[in-house]
């Protein structure tokens, strides 16, 4: 297996040893640094015959590996073979539609996810009872807790994530949340750009507001790292961030706030929407492989995705594929008190792109997001940039692209 070398490694290694000790069978791991990983699945999924029997493929990565034909249809592997009941498949990424060149529910399964990076809303306990404030049910809610926070001068209110290698994938649950999305898929290589419509300006409205009235000075340069150091200080009050962000705040050696962090459902939209951008990593078996290895391969996909290995796998320190465990399973331990607000916001996952080009979309809509942040641009103008510039990426990706007249 072909795996990333990443903070949740070592729990997945604990659950590869499991599984030898239950089994007999034996899972070689082939780890490579995040940014080399996919070069080699590339390599070996286009040789004549593969190196490896499972590419743990990065959520970015999966429509160029999906369009490309390189995995097999775990139905062709296991006659009609599901995942099973409680896996999540993260806004359908488990699923390929070759027609349409999409993600669909109801197309061919293509992978199992082994690890489910999603966003969730951080608080500051302490702070939060200080003020007598509540987890926010609507952004509406976030901004006013933020505000409340900010007017006393001691913590940020609310730290953004607005940088510009991150904004489009923060941005993005606050633009599914207001009904809205970056392009519809309208046929087989046919897409509408839909970024800038009325719904889709109030969500960039209300990320620029929440992002420059109640927060740290200068919030354009906010990566994730500065975001977790903010609230890993105590200085933040509230963010968004990744799940695997929770280690570091738990941890005693990195973070002044152990113990004082909860997380929570993101806020929901005008109109009850909620969503959460995915991040995270689906196992896919290469068509290029024997067919017993394919088999070996599925049974250790599949006995890693059942309930019982899934919470061994949290007790391990990692984040699970399953929308169905509770603190309940853990013993409610305090220490997994992420698990509901997790499990809750990845039944909401959304993935923002989803075709091939993801990661030059992504860049190209970036500088003009971030420029409405620093107030280089306003709203409106930002939107109608980024349209143009989607639109460029997804005609340069093959598609007849139609899309909404300039705001």
């Amino acid at each position: 297996m072909a795996i990333n070398q990443s903070p949740w490694l070592n729990s997945f290694v604990a659950m590869v040893d499991q599984y030898e000790e239950e089994t007999g069978n034996v899972v070689e791991l082939d780890v490579s640094p995040f940014g080399g990983l996919l070069e080699k699945i590339r390599n070996s999924v286009r040789a004549a015959e593969g190196t490896y029997d499972i590419v743990n493929v990065n959520s970015l990565w999966l429509s160029e590996i999906y369009s490309g034909g390189f995995l097999a249809p775990l139905g062709d592997v296991e006659a009609d073979y599901k995942l099973p009941e409680g896996v999540l498949s993260y806004g359908d990424t488990t699923n390929w539609d070759t027609s349409a060149a999409t993600f669909s529910a109801d197309a061919a399964l293509m992978g199992v996810p082994v690890n489910g990076n999603v966003q969730v809303l951080y608080y500051n306990t302490d702070i939060y009872e200080q003020l007598g404030l509540q987890p926010p049910k609507t952004w509406d809610d976030l901004f006013a807790n933020a505000q409340k926070i900010q007017e006393g001068g001691e913590y940020y209110g609310f730290v953004p994530r607005a940088a510009r290698d991150s904004i489009v994938y923060n941005f993005t649950p606050y633009l599914f949340s207001h009904d809205a999305a970056f392009f519809r898929i309208t046929g087989p290589k046919q897409a509408e750009v839909t970024l800038n419509s009325p719904e889709g300006l109030q969500a960039l409205e209300t990320y620029v507001k929440i992002a420059t009235e109640a927060g740290p000075p200068g919030p354009g340069n906010i990566a994730q790292g500065e975001l977790i150091q903010l609230m890993a200080t105590g200085k933040g009050a509230q963010a968004i961030a990744v799940i695997a962000a929770w280690g570091q705040l738990e941890d005693p050696n990195a973070s002044r706030v152990v113990g004082k962090i909860n997380a929570a459902l993101l806020p929901a939209g005008p109109g009850g929407l909620v969503a959460s951008s995915a991040g995270h990593w689906v196992a896919g078996i290469p068509k290029n492989v024997a067919p017993e290895k394919q088999k070996a391969a599925l049974a250790f996909l599949d006995w890693f995705a059942q309930k019982e290995r899934q919470v061994d796998y949290v007790r391990a320190g990692g984040v699970p594929v399953r929308g169905d465990i509770t603190g309940a399973d853990l013993g409610d331990n305090t220490a997994f008190r992420f698990i509901d607000a997790y499990s809750q916001n990845a039944q909401h996952a959304v993935m923002g792109l989803p075709f091939a080009a993801a990661a030059e979309a992504s860049d190209a809509m970036s500088l003009s997001f971030n420029r409405a942040v620093i107030g280089e641009l306003t709203p409106v103008q930002a939107l109608n940039q980024a349209t143009a510039d989607l639109a460029g990426v997804l005609e340069r990706a093959g598609f007849t692209v139609s899309r909404l007249p300039d705001l």
